[in-house]
């Protein structure tokens, strides 16, 4: 008997989800989920995928026995419980907010620690670039076109690129500074204002790691039931109040309703007056602080 991979039985009960809530074509009897080629990798990035345990091509190589003479990818059930096996399936936390770092001077060293456990694992740039051009402009102090002269460099001899595209591609690499790294270290310290962390979530959201998407559509996912909730929480007290009438308005009302109707009420021990009850009135002598 095989033995069971463990990632595969942990992640059974998801993809049972997956697919049923899929839509299927039948052949020659067996129901299967359709993906054409560019289905893979893009959910390989949408977060689906645990990218920190599988490459890409690992991706890509479990999908080759699906492929059929139409080059689309036939899954039938079987093999979407298997590609459980790659599903993220760790605690998704809070996406990073780096409007919630604190401005002012930050040690280089300690803002490195921003950009290893938050930063980089937050957008698609790889760590090896990030890292390479954090060492050259907050530790070796190179300004903008020192740090990137490799990449301008390639930018300007390439053969391949019009001189539109040159301009287009040199003048994207020049806002990597302002929105990675802001304006440069200051000694052992770096002056971060509030603009270069507006920058930063620019750029995160703009070039998003797979794990953020995730992260961001759990928050939504998350933000989602608390608003239903919120709008069954109305509903309910539409039931007993007006819907948009404020509250000590409506029990207002009420009040002046019942009171009125008491004094017509001859089983009520007293006759009609055809006084006027003044409410005002009566809430200047009511004890307390509340008054309707």
């Amino acid at each position: 008997m095989a033995e069971k991979n463990a990632l595969v039985e942990v992640n059974r009960r998801a993809m049972e989800f997956i697919w049923a809530q899929c839509p299927k074509e039948v052949r020659d009897g067996v129901e299967y989920v359709v993906y054409v080629d560019t289905d893979i990798p893009a959910l390989y990035y949408s977060g689906f995928v645990d990218t920190e345990r599988f490459k890409l091509t690992h991706w890509e190589q479990a999908f080759e026995d699906c492929k059929g003479d139409d080059g689309k990818y036939w899954i039938d059930h079987r093999k979407m419980i298997f590609l459980g096996m790659f599903r993220y399936s760790k605690r998704v936390g809070e996406p990073f907010d780096p409007l919630k770092l604190k401005t002012g001077k930050w040690p280089v060293e300690r803002l490195w620690k921003v950009y290893e456990k938050s930063v980089i694992p937050s957008c698609s740039i790889s760590k090896e670039f990030i890292q390479q051009k954090f060492d050259l402009i907050y530790r070796k102090k190179k300004d903008f076109k020192e740090a990137f002269s490799k990449e301008l460099t390639q930018i300007a001899d390439s053969e391949e690129v019009g001189d539109e595209d040159k301009e287009s591609l040199s003048k994207k690499t020049e806002e990597l500074q302002p929105l990675l790294f802001g304006t440069g270290p200051e000694g052992a310290t770096v002056e971060v204002d509030k603009q270069h962390l507006i920058n930063l979530k620019n750029f995160i959201d703009t070039y998003p790691s797979p794990r953020r998407k995730m992260e961001l559509a759990v928050q939504e996912m998350r933000l989602g039931k608390l608003q239903n909730l919120a709008n069954l929480s109305k509903e309910s007290q539409k039931s007993t109040f007006e819907a948009g009438k404020d509250f000590r308005e409506t029990t207002k009302d009420d009040l002046k309703k019942l009171l009125v109707k008491a004094s017509e009420n001859k089983r009520a021990g007293r006759k009609t007056t055809g006084e006027v009850i003044n409410i005002s009135d009566m809430n200047k002598k009511r004890p307390g602080p509340t008054k309707f």
